[in-house]
């Protein structure tokens, strides 16, 4: 029975998944992510292929899916911090700013799979989106999520408190907007959950489109 993979150790994207309904599966890429790609929006197309096609390597016909987060300010992509310090410089660089995260998308579907009709029914937060027939007759979606994230003020002091409670440590951009940072987040422009990992709305879409799928 196919079955849908997700190629991420990540419990935040595990979490989403599941609000689709689809059931899944979890296999973790160990894929070596170095790229010299400097732009983000290509960056996390770009990781989130090399995962997916790792795993698919490995549970070949089933449907995997592959994602990658960045944060980005100015162009320039913040990954996790190294330190406190370096959690602090993040957070203080984007403070009453706007900065950008991208999530990168992969789907790749086994030729068994590979419905010549099928319907790519996705939102308008997509972008870059692209289809390739691969030369063992899977199918790979890919495309990438842009979401605006208005950062209030933010006083030195409060910097240093959120860092101290350790949450930013393990995140892209040092912070957590579904965590303890929610209180300085002034709005958004785009997919929330593309900003805690998944931009779960595409898909869903997609994913509902896949012959023997079923929620």
């Amino acid at each position: 029975m196919n079955k849908i993979i997700l190629a991420s150790q990540s419990p935040r994207r595990k979490e989403l998944l599941g609000k689709t309904g689809f059931p899944f599966d979890v296999v973790v890429s160990d894929c070596d992510e170095n790229t010299d790609e400097k732009r983000p929006d290509k960056l996390v197309m770009e990781l989130a292929s090399l995962k997916a096609h790792d795993v698919y390597t490995k549970c070949g016909g089933h449907i995997i899916l592959g994602a990658d987060t960045v944060v980005a300010h100015k162009g320039e992509i913040l990954g996790k911090p190294k330190d406190k310090e370096e959690a602090f410089s993040m957070i203080k660089s984007f403070a009453g700013d706007t900065h950008q995260v991208y999530t990168g998308v992969c789907i790749i579907i086994p030729g068994e799979l590979n419905d010549k009709d099928i319907v790519y029914n996705v939102d308008g937060t997509v972008r870059d989106f692209k289809v390739t027939d691969e030369p063992d007759g899977s199918l790979q979606i890919s495309y990438n999520v842009k979401t605006d994230v208005i950062v209030s003020d933010i006083t030195d002091e409060e910097i240093t408190g959120y860092v101290e409670t350790g949450e930013p440590m393990d995140k892209a951009g040092a912070y957590a907007i579904q965590g303890l940072f929610a209180p300085y987040i002034s709005s958004i422009n785009g997919d929330y959950y593309n900003v805690v990992g998944l931009p779960v709305c595409s898909i869903y879409k997609l994913l509902k489109n896949i012959k023997g799928l079923k929620a």
